[in-house]
């Protein structure tokens, strides 16, 4: 057995249905035959330049400690320093083999500086080349070189004294001393042309110092390549609307095979509908007869003079329910001592009444027109024949 629905509210459900289906599968669609790109880098070839600088500080004889200090991050005592021996490793490794050629150089520059809260002003410097530019290549994966480098500490501390002696300006020295080293790698997929620099810091001028800087330094790069890369499907997005089709589609079935239109014809199941809609939250459905036990009786012309005299008394409207909607004609309200009542039935046959009149006052209007017209006619034929 069908569902019956009024006729308009199936045909907009059914609309919306179609719409909402049609418009998933659109995005469905779309989302698995038009897929996206996006640019994304690809990397041809992957290396890795790292320098590592060591050291070892060799003492002059003394009381306090003899050979060589192997501790680091330590503070050193200047009268007792001889000399700093360095130790400098550097690799670089590709994925692959390439024609690799580089150079390294080590430089110490020795400055005089100024310091102004974070920022250091130089009032001097000099430069001293501590090891000329050297070359190395290398035509396998990886190229490395070692270096050892002992540095004069006390020749460069007694340089700076003498400088602030001569000069007669007090002010803070050290010496920055730089492992320039410059690789270039021929490979299957370009050049690479890379610098890396680890420093070394040793404050001069003072009766302790401590060694600071970048000893250790790592660079990983890449030859890269821009590519449009397809985005995968979004699972989601399939799964929702496969899901929301799915749905929808049951419902539009449903609609369509199980569920009948009406149109609602019945002039009293029109009006049984309106009130239940506009006042369905103010009305009290019994299931006995209403009984009358007040001394008057009261009838009222529409429902919204009902509802307005509920609402002035506070009292519900009441009504007998029955499962036949010809039955339920009749609303009340009642006060302690009035009723009132609304009878549809003397509502539609009052309108019937006033439908009758309105047509009786259109066919006599009617009629009067055409005998207005008729004795024009024969005015004008007469007028017409006297003067033949």
């Amino acid at each position: 057995m069908k569902m019956k629905f009024n006729k308009n509210v199936r045909i907009v459900l059914i609309v919306i249905m179609l719409i909402l289906t049609g418009s998933s599968s659109v995005l469905l669609y779309c989302e698995v035959s038009y897929p996206e790109f996006k640019e994304e880098k690809v990397a041809l070839y992957r290396y890795n330049n790292k320098a590592n600088v060591n050291y070892r500080a060799y003492l002059k004889p003394n009381i306090l400690y003899s050979g060589e200090n192997n501790k680091k991050d330590t503070i050193y005592i200047t009268e007792f320093i001889d000399y700093i021996n360095t130790f400098m490793k550097y690799e670089f490794s590709g994925e692959r083999g390439a024609d690799i050629k580089g150079d390294y150089e080590i430089i110490a520059v020795v400055e005089g500086y100024t310091a102004e809260g974070e920022k250091c002003k130089s009032i001097w410097n000099k430069k001293f080349r501590l090891l000329e530019k050297t070359l190395f290549n290398s035509n396998d994966q990886i190229a490395s070189i070692q270096q050892e480098l002992p540095i004069d500490f006390q020749k460069y501390n007694n340089f700076a004294r003498q400088i602030i002696e001569d000069t007669k300006i007090s002010c803070q020295v050290k010496m920055t001393i730089f492992w320039n080293i410059h690789i270039k790698a021929q490979t299957d997929k370009g050049l690479i042309e890379d610098i890396i620099s680890p420093t070394m810091i040793i404050p001069l001028n003072n009766n302790y110092f401590e060694i600071t800087g970048q000893l250790a330094q790592e660079k990983p790069g890449a030859i890269e390549e821009t590519k449009e890369i397809e985005v995968p499907v979004n699972k989601k997005i399939v799964i929702t609307c496969g899901v929301v089709i799915g749905v929808l589609s049951i419902i539009l079935v449903f609609l369509l095979f199980c569920t009948k239109g009406i149109l609602i014809t019945n002039p009293l199941e029109k009006k049984l509908k309106k009130i239940f809609k506009n006042h369905g939250d103010r009305l009290v459905a019994l299931d006995n007869e209403v009984m009358n036990t007040c001394e008057n009786y009261n009838k009222v012309k529409s429902i919204d003079d009902l509802v307005r005299i509920a609402d002035e008394i506070a009292k519900p409207i009441m009504y007998k329910y029955t499962s036949d909607f010809k039955e339920m004609t009749k609303f009340y309200v009642f006060d302690d001592t009035q009723m009132y009542m609304l009878d549809l039935k003397d509502v539609l046959l009052e309108e019937n009444k006033e439908k009758d009149k309105l047509t009786n006052n259109t066919y006599r209007f009617g009629k009067s027109l055409l005998k207005l017209k008729n004795k024009s006619v024969h005015k004008e034929e007469a007028e017409t024949e006297k003067e033949t």
